[in-house]
């Protein structure tokens, strides 16, 4: 388990790396995290062999011609750029997800060729949890997991028991540890759930093994 607390940042411009492959490289994808200022259009630059994936955490973003809320993702095709907006009002937080590509070359993926089976690695879902509720836990072998807690207080439930959790923290889990979320007894809970597979792997419904109480968790497109 790795645990990065207040993750999520409150203040605009600010960039962090807050999972990285290359000083771990047991795991299975990077993540960094941004706030933009109300109204700033980025260019997310491609990457060629691999996916990418952006997830907004707070305010509103304007990206495909739609607008994301918190908890809903983006897909981004092997080789392929993408605009995004930060919408006018406060400022907006994303997360961006990339698996890790193979030690070994990968070739490069066009958008144009690849079926989503062949691509997609990453898959994402909402959870929201009542007071007391539970999401898992689960224990995923064919893929890394990552979950990060969008407002109330919760308690994470892992290999070493519960450890409390805040809004904003941040926890990745490798493949074979288990994982989970229990709301406390103040509120509800809002997290992003995510899963990262390995290359050309098919991740598994994991997620639908065992019913949630009080929750649920469901991939966004």
């Amino acid at each position: 388990m790795i645990l990065v607390p207040a993750a999520v940042p409150r203040t605009a411009p600010a960039f962090q790396r807050l999972i990285d492959p290359e000083q771990r490289p047991a795991i299975r994808a990077g993540l960094t995290v941004e706030a933009l200022p109300p109204g700033v259009q980025v260019e997310q630059l491609p990457y060629e062999s691999v996916e990418s994936v952006t997830v907004v955490l707070s305010g509103r973003l304007f990206a495909a011609g739609r607008i994301l809320s918190p908890g809903e993702a983006l897909h981004h095709r092997p080789g392929t750029s993408c605009r995004i907006s930060a919408v006018r009002g406060a400022p907006t937080t994303v997360l961006t997800v990339r698996p890790a590509p193979l030690r070994a070359a990968v070739p490069i993926q066009r958008s144009s060729s690849a079926p989503a089976a062949s691509w997609r690695q990453v898959e994402v879902g909402a959870v929201r949890l009542d007071q007391d509720g539970i999401c898992g836990p689960y224990t995923d072998r064919a893929a890394d997991a990552f979950l990060v807690v969008l407002s109330g207080a919760a308690a994470f439930l892992g290999e070493l028991g519960e450890v409390p959790l805040l809004a904003g923290d941040l926890v990745y889990v490798r493949a074979g540890e288990r994982y989970g979320l229990r709301a406390g007894r103040r509120g509800p809970v809002a997290a992003v759930l995510g899963r990262v597979g390995a290359p050309g792997a098919v991740l598994g419904p994991e997620w639908g093994s065992r019913p949630m109480r009080s929750g649920q968790a469901g991939p966004q497109s």
